[in-house]
């Protein structure tokens, strides 16, 4: 499976916006165009499906692993829906994302995928992420809505690694 695709890119809504990304079979999700807003992109997005560019979806084991080791960095609660399918389409073709986006790099490096920036940033590593009430202190791996501890809402992400 991974010589069929070795060369495949996955892209990520920067490489719309930017028109930036390598040559070679380029792949996206289907809730990437809903993403896509202003007029450049959208014509770009359109010859790219009318010429090269297929719409693909990962399978449901992908999407479960994505999940988890989003929870495990600590990602999850900031990264879309089309984030993780993305990363899940990047995990079950052995493709490189095309993202700008630090939690997309970050859980691709937790998964072993390779990735590209758009931009020319990328994460040099791997971040783990917790939150934080700014109230009382209180860590927990996930996101609440509300402190377990003291019912504040003021729960920020801090990074731990």
């Amino acid at each position: 499976m991974k010589g069929l695709w070795a060369f495949v890119f996955i892209l990520d809504t920067c490489a719309f916006i930017t028109q930036k990304h390598p040559d070679g079979e380029c792949v996206t999700v289907p809730g990437i165009k809903a993403e896509i807003v202003n007029k450049q992109s959208k014509q770009y997005y359109s010859n790219l499906i009318s010429t090269k560019l297929k719409v693909l979806k990962a399978k449901s084991k992908s999407y479960e692993l994505v999940i988890e080791k989003s929870k495990n960095t600590g990602d999850y609660d900031v990264l879309s829906d089309v984030d993780i399918d993305i990363i899940a389409l990047g995990h079950e073709t052995k493709g490189t994302i095309i993202s700008d986006d630090f939690a997309i790099q970050n859980v691709a490096m937790e998964l072993n995928i390779n990735f590209l920036s758009c931009s020319g940033k990328t994460i040099a590593e791997k971040r783990l992420w917790k939150y934080k009430c700014t109230a009382c202190n209180n860590v927990e791996n996930i996101k609440k809505k509300d402190c377990l501890i003291c019912g504040s809402t003021e729960i920020r992400r801090i990074k731990i690694k």
